[in-house]
């Protein structure tokens, strides 16, 4: 489960969600408080009934208790049969329209769900990078996205700005990495005709073209350093200057930034610090493998075709899988289209970490029995119970709980399940 739906209002009582609540006086704040951290819960609420002054005093006492218990929970106030309007009050969001609150609450739910299957994986750092996503909704500000080169980060960024308070307004990306300075500077900021030879006319950048919007600037670790001042100054001033422009021109862009330069000297601290309010992880492939046959299944599927990973020969998938795949999940679309051109992957070396693994453990023993006096028989019982409780801690997350999918999964039985959840103390 990515996030959790609790409904309020008579109209909103048949939507499928996890609790629903008959009026807004009748929502149990106790409920919402214990209902844990590690899901997200999103309050939709068919506003319609109740006047101004009554929405505040429960929004006010709404948010305070998300602050002082720091709760992910969100809210939705929907307006029906009304004015289209969206306004964006921080942990909540009020949405009209001449829909139905029914309507509204079912099409907002679509537009997450749809964005959010755009990210294929369900590997434990997947769903908690999603959960994150969920909660990003509500907020307006920089979003800085850590990840490798080829591991998705611009998918991310198109489905961060998709699901924020400026979803329907213009979205550009640049990657700064692939564009010459000079060039750059005017693709961002534009110009004015006559600021140089071969300017024949004026050029609006794409900071302009992205007014009330976002803009996405793929490796900024790569964008030079009197660039990145002038970026930090829209940040501040929230105007700009064209090249050759005597006077600033106002603008209101929302900026997510991606690097996979993490060094210092790579950004000016100043602006690392302003762009980077909120930070999403990206892993990389090779530490969420698991998702490789869901990514393989979707390419095929997308191109028309019937056969899926667990089909494939048993040769082929060890060599997808064990790969530690350097380029990331764009390598991975280079290896599929060379399987069905080829049928066959010869490109990759298979690499297997786990044999790496196994050495690397074996000298830890060794460590361990020298400086500890620990023999080899506990050293393997730990590893044992370890990597058991972690599998286990993943798995009952992404299977919610499910005692006899998870016995499927380890090929015990649900008693020896809930036994060894016991035993390892995995909530």
């Amino acid at each position: 489960m990515l996030y959790r739906k609790i409904t309020v209002g008579e109209n909103l009582e048949s939507l499928h969600c996890e609790e629903h609540f008959q009026s807004l006086f009748d929502v149990d704040f106790d409920f919402l408080v214990n209902l844990g951290k590690e899901t997200p819960t999103i309050l939709f609420i068919d506003g319609g009934n109740y006047s101004k002054d009554i929405l505040s005093d429960w929004v006010f006492a709404f948010t305070n208790i998300i602050l002082i218990n720091n709760n992910p929970i969100r809210a939705f106030i929907i307006r029906g049969y009304s004015e289209e309007t969206q306004e964006f009050k921080g942990y909540y969001r009020i949405v009209g329209s001449y829909k139905s609150s029914r309507q509204i609450v079912q099409d907002i739910i679509d537009s997450i769900d749809r964005s959010l299957e755009k990210i294929i994986g369900n590997s434990d750092r997947v769903i908690q990078m999603k959960r994150m996503i969920v909660l990003s909704m509500f907020y307006d500000g920089s979003i800085m996205i850590l990840g490798e080169t080829g591991s998705g980060k611009n998918l991310l960024a198109e489905t961060i700005a998709k699901l924020s308070p400026r979803g329907n307004k213009p979205f550009y990306s640049i990657n700064c990495a692939a564009i010459p300075e000079t060039l750059l500077e005017s693709e961002l900021f534009g110009y004015k005709k006559g600021s140089f030879t071969g300017a024949t006319g004026e050029k609006t950048g794409l900071i302009e073209q992205a007014d009330n919007g976002t803009l996405f600037l793929d490796e900024i670790g790569d964008m030079p350093l009197n660039l990145q001042a002038k970026i930090l100054a829209i940040t501040e001033n929230r105007e700009f200057f064209k090249i050759g422009a005597t006077k600033p021109t106002k603008v209101d862009v929302r900026f997510i930034t991606a690097t996979n330069r993490t060094e210092d000297s790579a950004m000016r601290n100043d602006l690392r610090y302003r762009l980077s309010a909120v930070k999403i992880d990206l892993p990389p492939l090779r530490e969420r493998k698991t998702d490789i046959p869901l990514i393989f299944d979707s390419v095929l599927e997308r191109k028309g075709y019937l056969v899926r990973f667990e089909n494939i020969p048993r040769e082929l998938k060890e060599r997808f899988l064990s790969y530690n795949y350097p380029g990331n999940i764009r390598e991975l679309l280079n290896m599929i289209e060379e399987y069905l051109a080829l049928n066959e992957v010869v490109q990759a070396t298979v690499d297997s970490s786990i044999s790496k693994n196994i050495k690397t453990l074996a000298e830890d023993a060794l460590v361990a029995r020298i400086v500890k006096g620990t023999t080899y028989k506990d050293f393997l019982q730990e590893i044992y119970k370890g990597v058991s409780r972690e599998i286990l801690i993943q798995r009952a997350s992404i299977l919610d709980n499910d005692i006899n999918a998870l016995a499927g999964e380890f090929g015990l039985t649900p008693r020896r399940i809930r036994d060894l959840l016991s035993e390892l103390e995995v909530q």
